[in-house]
């Protein structure tokens, strides 16, 4: 796993309509149906509308597990975690939206009208001929000062590189003035920093033509990720 795959997976995402659902029913089973995606978090949460009539709700309380999988053209990424029902009305009003009127005719304080919250805790992806498995709280340890994520580096193991955290800014070629900068701010990564992405960062990210990330900006994704999630 790296910071480009995971951008990725976070993209196609962010660019499908809808998402297939998966919970276990009445008898046991994986049962699947499809759901419009109303908002997504990248590859750690997603929300969807449903009724608290729906088998979907009961489901979903009788046992949280669930997955879901979201479709660009080829590309496919398969989350695995735990669903909630939400029935609070700050959730329901933020995520109303007009076309929910012909489900729910009483609108968004509809007594029907309630919330899927998903939040993934596993994920597979294939894209651009690329696959991945991993769990969020692995990509979740800080791994680097950029946000590169160093367990999917192609040159930890023949360059022996220890990672610019372990060596304290010094990895396998020489002083990294990135990792250097946000140390002497006193900060674990550059997440924290309140210019990220600073000039210095953002040509690290998005325009080196030959070590920058691809897609560009995918370090930053993570970096933001660390910051919030880290947070929660």
């Amino acid at each position: 796993m790296n910071a480009n795959i995971v951008e990725k997976a976070n993209r196609v995402i962010q660019n499908a309509t809808e998402a297939s659902i998966a919970l276990i029913d009445e008898q046991g089973f994986p049962t699947v149906s499809t759901v419009s995606s109303i908002r997504t978090e990248g590859v750690f949460r997603a929300w969807f509308v449903t009724g608290l009539s729906e088998s979907k709700t009961k489901r979903i309380q009788a046992d949280p597990r669930a997955g879901v999988c979201y479709r660009d053209g080829e590309a496919n990424v398969t989350l695995v975690g735990l669903a909630s029902i939400l029935t609070d009305a700050a959730i329901r009003h933020e995520l109303w939206r007009d076309g929910f009127q012909q489900h729910f005719p009483a609108g968004r304080d509809d007594p029907n009208y309630c919330v899927i919250a998903f939040e993934t805790k596993r994920a597979s992806l294939w894209a651009e001929g690329e696959s991945a498995a991993f769990f969020v709280a692995d990509l979740l340890r800080v791994q680097s000062r950029c946000g590169l994520l160093c367990s999917g580096c192609s040159f930890r193991e023949p360059c022996g590189c220890g990672g610019c955290v372990a060596t304290n800014g010094h990895p396998f070629y020489g002083e990294c003035t990135v990792a250097r900068c946000c140390q002497e701010k006193g900060l674990m990564h550059c997440g924290e920093c309140d210019w990220m992405p600073c000039e210095k960062l953002y040509a690290f990210s998005c325009t080196d033509p030959e070590h920058g990330d691809k897609p560009a900006g995918a370090r930053l994704a993570i970096l933001r990720a660390w910051k919030r999630e880290n947070r929660r």
